[in-house]
């Protein structure tokens, strides 16, 4: 499990911080373009706006499989033991379908219905770009099962 987690943790971040360094070059390329040749180029605004598609949704996986993520702990941090066990692992379950009835089913659906449709300037199919919310959901959903383990042997609460 911690060899999974590992390697996700390492792909995901290498992915995260790859179209980061392409965004960063990117928006040095158009201020130079713009301010200093006098052209901006075309293809950096949807180059930009696509890294920083992917970027977001591999963080807030990333966010998922280290517990960091935004939540509403009023409840569970009232509760203790057995109960707060059974709250966490029935949002565990709702994460769980969410990320598998709408992020996964339809994400495919989505990917499916626009890869015929291609990108105005880099001429890419729209397709390529959406499939992060299916990789996204499929990430969230391996995460949670790796967290549920941990979860349900801890005694104290987790913070």
């Amino acid at each position: 499990m911690k060899t999974i987690r590992s390697f996700l943790d390492k792909l995901i971040m290498f992915v995260a911080c790859l179209f980061t360094v392409i965004m960063v070059i990117g928006a040095i390329w158009q201020v130079f373009s713009r301010y200093i040749l006098g052209d901006p180029s075309t293809i950096t605004e949807e180059l930009l706006r696509f890294g920083l598609i992917w970027t977001t949704m591999l963080g807030a996986s990333y966010a998922f499989g280290k517990n960091q993520h935004l939540a509403i702990t009023g409840l569970l941090d009232k509760l203790k033991g057995k109960n707060q066990k059974a709250i966490r692992l029935v949002n565990a379950l709702f994460i769980i379908s969410f990320a598998g009835a709408v992020m996964i089913k339809g994400g495919l659906n989505i990917v499916s219905t626009t890869m015929t449709q291609l990108t105005p300037i880099l001429q890419i199919p729209m397709g390529l770009i959406y499939s992060i919310v299916p990789i996204s959901g499929t990430i969230i959903i391996i995460y949670q099962l790796l967290n549920m383990p941990d979860w349900l042997k801890k005694k104290e609460e987790i913070i």
